[in-house]
């Protein structure tokens, strides 16, 4: 006797960052790539297409990223992205670790406008009024035989739990996570017991861990260890899959997209995917059990139309963004842009380091911290990567205004610092440089593509010597590996060797002071300066002139050992073809554009 079958359509986004249209508001510029105005066309097309159950579901990180959104944090009654959830009919939307970034007031008034469930299965506290631990979404879903039968779609989330360390500096503790193994373990079992007959996991967090459930990138180890997930939806690292960014990793089949077997999809951050799972369905004497899955992902496609619904939500947004970020604030005599900070230290990120370190000056004065020296721990606001060949600060010399501000701080922080000794800047400086490939070849990249380039933080105020012919001491995640390995030649302040047990004030953001990266010498023991003044609002002060840096001016703060003798490949903007005179002792010679559209530059180090 051959068995009904039914189909059921999964659709899903992941990593929104309020790009609700295709405005590339930092650089006044529209693409047609991405946007959710244009990404609405896919999501009606995979719900019309659909040849069984219909399901989507939104995996968080949506209220951060764009200055759209921070334009709404004064507003959140009005916030947009509920409104678009309630207009292309969500069915659930987990949350992600930078929902929390404003706050949980702001996070808990602006989901609780979502007309879908909101979910966070290891949030512990309770404190996140607007989110459940799991939902059920019944479905009739036509079966082979012709008949029509009861499905029920469990749905559950979670997130790293480093999200409480990461947003200490709004959220004080009150909220908890546990590990996201354990709380997915604990959800699945309640959706099984209440019924349901398909899970369908919202996995904020990616697969680069392999099955390591200890770090925030866990996606793997429950596909491994908890039993009875029938679908993921992954993300949090801006990577895709299926696909080749995650080739080589155990259990993981990137080409049909499977973990250990689950079949799993993340798609394109910035609302540039869709990502879609059909699974096939059997019904039998137990009820449902999964025979058959198929994982796609599709790209925004340019001939589409901008739907018009969102067009009329987000376009009174866009226009006060816009005129926010026209105001002028001052003037810089310097072509600021990040083009090359993968090579050497950058007038742009001194220019942060200004803002952090009077700051800090300011609120160590008539302390008995103000007779120590002050340094910035600063990493480029965008340096390529995973955003793509145009995510680079260029801010061309002349005036500065609130677009700059926004280009140069994209997130909420406050300006902290930490007292750190000798031995740490020593440490700070050795985790910081697993951003360099080791020098294994002749015509290598020069960066790590897993190291993420807001971990590249550039102490300024010391000085520097790199030699990349020693490995690295710490991996891209922050984990000591040889203790032993240094690629720290010389490290002094003022022109004089810096010895352990000297001590300084770091100046730096609320997020890497809460533990952000994983960087040493943060912990339980580290004295904390905290101030409440945002790191933008600092920025403006020193684009207008009103605050010096506290930093004893010297030589740059880092520099190559010279003469290491190979040729490496770096990646950047085609716009700096016309500007490699900014780097002519390094010999630069350009390659031409990869298949991701980034400059391909080949120096010498």
């Amino acid at each position: 006797m051959t068995l009904p079958t039914a189909c059921l359509r999964i659709a899903a986004t992941s990593d929104v960052h309020m790009h609700l249209t295709g405005w590339d508001a930092l650089r006044n510029t529209y693409t047609q790539t991405k946007g959710m105005d244009r990404l609405a066309n896919l999501i009606q097309d995979a719900r019309r297409t659909a040849a069984g159950g219909f399901i989507l579901v939104d995996n968080g990180d949506a209220l951060q990223g764009t200055p759209l959104g921070d334009i709404c944090v004064d507003a959140p009654e009005n916030h947009p992205w509920p409104a678009i959830l309630n207009a292309l009919n969500y069915d659930a939307v987990g949350l992600g670790n930078h929902d929390f970034d404003f706050g949980l007031p702001f996070l808990n008034q602006v989901m609780g406008q979502a007309h879908c469930p909101v979910l966070c299965a290891n949030e512990t506290t309770n404190a996140v009024t607007c989110a459940a631990p799991f939902a059920i979404v019944e479905r009739n879903v036509l079966c082979s035989d012709g008949e029509g039968r009861l499905l029920r779609v469990g749905l559950t989330s979670v997130l790293p739990p480093q999200t409480a360390v990461w947003n200490r500096r709004c959220l004080d503790d009150a909220v908890q996570f546990e590990g996201g193994v354990e709380a997915a373990g604990k959800a699945v079992s309640a959706l099984r017991d209440a019924g349901a007959d398909v899970v369908v996991f919202l996995c904020h967090s990616g697969l680069n861990d392999g099955v390591d459930s200890t770090g925030e990138n866990f996606g793997a180890a429950i596909a491994a260890d908890v039993p009875g997930v029938d679908a993921m939806i992954l993300g949090h690292t801006h990577l895709r899959f299926p696909g080749p960014d995650h080739s080589g990793l155990d259990g993981v089949d990137a080409i049909n997209g499977t973990v250990f077997g689950v079949p799993g999809v993340m798609p394109g951050h910035a609302g540039t995917e869709l990502g879609v799972i059909d699974l096939t369905l059997v019904h039998g004497r137990n009820g449902w059990q999964v025979d058959g899955h198929a994982v796609r992902r599709s790209g925004v496609r340019i001939d589409d139309p901008q739907d018009q619904t969102l067009v009329n939500i987000t376009s009174p947004l866009a226009e006060a963004a816009r005129m926010h970020l026209d105001k002028p604030i001052g003037t810089t005599p310097e072509h600021l842009h990040t083009w090359f900070s993968m090579l050497r230290p950058s007038p742009t990120e001194a220019l942060v380091a200004r803002a952090l370190s009077g700051t800090i000056a300011k609120a160590v004065a008539g302390t008995d911290l103000a007779n120590l020296p002050v340094l910035a721990s600063v990493a480029p606001a965008a340096l390529g990567g995973r955003a793509g060949p145009d995510n680079y600060v260029n801010i061309p010399s002349g005036q500065l205004c609130e677009r700059h501000v926004a280009m140069l701080c994209p997130y909420p922080n406050t300006v902290w610092a930490a007292v750190l000794t000798g031995a740490d800047l020593q440490d700070w400086i050795e985790r910081s440089l697993a951003f360099f490939n080791p020098v294994d070849g002749e015509g290598a990249a020069l960066v790590n593509p897993d190291s993420p380039a807001f971990n590249f933080d550039v102490l300024h105020g010391t000085e520097v010597e790199v030699d990349l012919r020693a490995p690295a001491t710490f991996e891209t995640n922050g984990h000591r590996v040889l203790p032993d390995a240094s690629r720290v030649r010389q490290l002094a302040y003022g022109g004089q060797s810096v010895h352990r047990q000297d001590r300084f004030v770091v100046a730096m953001t609320s997020y890497r002071g809460a533990g952000g990266g994983n960087y040493p010498g943060i912990g339980p023991q580290t004295e904390i300066v905290q101030t409440n003044v945002e790191v933008r609002q600092a920025l403006r002060a020193a684009m207008a002139g009103d605050i010096q840096s506290a930093i004893v001016p010297g030589s740059d703060p880092w520099r190559f050992t010279p003469n290491q003798g190979v040729r490496r490949i770096i990646q950047t903007s085609p716009v700096a073809e016309d500007y490699l005179s900014y780097i002519s002792d390094f010999d630069p010679r350009p390659l031409g554009l990869d298949e991701s559209g980034f400059l391909q530059v080949q120096v010498s180090i």
